[in-house]
């Protein structure tokens, strides 16, 4: 029977007659009235459905039941639906086909007493009755309504299909409507709905327009401004940490030989906090996309019109960044060897500044996604952050515990938190003249791991002579670096002569990429 196991609203609909009597009502009497009482607003095709009425006297500013009484009971359109007196105030409700009916009941021993009426909507289990907004833009929301809207399986539009918005699924426990919310992800375009729900499945009766860009755009020249100190979406739920997300963003198509851009700002009061940032994007045969994070980033509107627009885009000298596919340390770009990859993860346990830029940049169309944890989150639980984080930014290695000096034995447990991660440890090597030392990493707990150990040294950037930076680098899976290295650390002079050049490791290939000219390494 339709509305059990739910809590039942009455619906009461009644006719209040005037005056008040201190008698025993009488069939003439003006002090009583009928209620109409339903589960809800809504009957099933096919399904049965128990009403009830009521027989009140009105008692100055009371009502009081009177029981035992008899009702008359219609359906003023028998063809849409029937009703059936069961006694005792009682009645049953089939639905038999689609439409709006208005079920009516009267007490048979008060001529008196008004009928009263119940509006009731006889439905198929799933039947969409709107579809909104229409126009609607990539990573924007678009709700269903209707009955069962909030039990579909599967909506999609011109065979692209929507993501489920969660704990969007709701019902009127009155009307008995529902409503379900979804992104429209590219490359969705515009049709009627399909949806697929219960063994129902059909097309709303309306067109969903969809525009070719997503609902932040335009943002390749000024950013999109989004707060990291707003509770987010669900608060009080699994989903609390959720900051910001949106998986069903877009990289739009581009002029040939042009690439696109998308630039957001997140910004927050408090810096000391961590958050987690993930870019989700298509890779498999696409070398051409980039990620970008950084806390220094400025678009150049009077620069050259006739390059591409991602050489418009600069920051303070000291900026650096965290990217997919090559990095910057104070001015020195490289690309470590990578393994192709389909997000991007970067955990922070707290942030260079008060904002972080994320640029993303391509050249083929398609679908992306951005999300912001408030929290530290690892690919893998049992790696918890080391004592050296915050140090995915290289500028953290030049304070506080990340230093490290080889006056004595250094050793300690590292973890790479999550794939691609890069940690930056600065290492003292005390002496004079040539200093050889020994690298030595071991996987633990996870034998076998694809890692190693580079060292980058730098033309620019070091501040005493016997600095060196370590990186601890990972080709795509949470792990500790294991390799083992003997490096020569030489020296320049005051003109810039050396008299030893590292050996081991090799130094990863560097190029110049988009008007970044990273030096040769020395």
């Amino acid at each position: 029977m339709r509305g059990l196991g739910r809590a039942t609203p009455i619906v009461m609909l009644a006719v209040a007659l005037a005056g008040v009597t201190c008698t025993f009502p009488t069939d003439k009497s003006a002090a009583v009235f009928v209620t109409v009482n339903v589960p809800e607003q809504l009957v099933l095709q096919g399904e049965v459905m128990t009403v009830s009425a009521t027989l009140w006297q009105r008692a100055g500013t009371d009502s009081v039941m009177i029981k035992n009484a008899t009702f008359h009971w219609a359906i003023d359109n028998t063809t849409l639906a029937t009703v059936q007196d069961l006694g005792n105030g009682d009645a049953e409700v089939t639905g038999v086909k689609p439409g709006r009916v208005t079920l009516s009941a009267r007490a048979i021993d008060f001529e008196k007493s008004q009928t009263a009426y119940s509006p009731l909507r006889v439905a198929k289990p799933l039947e969409i009755d709107s579809v909104r907004p229409s126009p609607v833009h990539f990573g924007e929301l678009l709700t269903v309504y209707g009955v069962g809207a909030d039990s579909l399986f599967l909506a999609s539009l011109n065979g692209v299909s929507l993501i489920e918005y969660p704990f969007s699924r709701v019902r009127d426990t009155v009307t008995g409507l529902g409503q379900m919310s979804f992104w429209v992800p590219p490359p969705a375009r515009s049709a009627p709905l399909f949806f697929l729900g219960a063994g129902v499945f059909g097309f709303a009766a309306e067109t969903t327009h969809v525009k070719f860009v997503d609902l932040f755009e335009p943002n390749d020249t000024v950013s999109t401004k989004l707060s990291l100190d707003v509770a987010g979406p669900w608060p009080g739920t699994i989903l609390a940490p959720v900051v910001f997300t949106n998986p069903a963003l877009s990289f739009e198509a581009v002029t040939r030989s042009k690439s696109g851009i998308d630039w957001y700002r997140f910004t927050t009061a408090d810096n000391n906090q961590a958050f987690t940032f993930f870019i989700n994007y298509p890779s498999i045969a696409d070398t051409t996309t980039r990620i970008f994070l950084t806390d220094s980033l400025l678009y150049m509107a009077n620069g050259d019109p006739t390059k591409d627009p991602i050489d418009k885009f600069t920051g303070r000298d000291s900026a650096d960044y965290i990217g997919s596919s090559f990095f910057r340390c104070k001015g020195f770009a490289f690309s470590p060897h990578q393994a192709p990859r389909e997000s991007t993860t970067i955990a922070l346990k707290t942030l260079p500044s008060h904002a972080i830029h994320i640029l993303t940049n391509w050249t083929r169309p398609a679908r992306y996604g951005l999300t912001v944890l408030r929290g530290y989150y690892t690919a893998d639980p049992r790696i918890k952050a080391d004592a050296y984080e915050e140090n995915d930014f290289c500028t953290y290695a030049d304070s506080g515990n990340r230093r490290i000096s080889l006056a004595t034995l250094f050793s300690d447990t590292l973890t790479i938190d999550n794939p691609h991660d890069i940690d930056w440890l600065r290492i003292d090597v005390p002496g004079t003249g040539p200093v050889s030392v020994h690298l030595q990493t071991k996987s633990r707990p996870f034998v076998g791991a694809d890692g190693w150990v580079e060292l980058l040294r730098r033309r620019h950037g070091l501040r005493r002579r016997s600095d060196a930076v370590l990186l601890v680098h990972d080709r795509g899976r949470p792990v500790h670096a294991h390799p083992e290295c003997t490096l020569l650390i030489e020296r320049r002079d005051a003109l810039g002569h050396t008299g030893h050049r590292a050996a081991t490791p090799r130094h990863p290939q560097h190029r110049s990429h988009r008007g970044i000219h990273p030096s040769d390494g020395r």
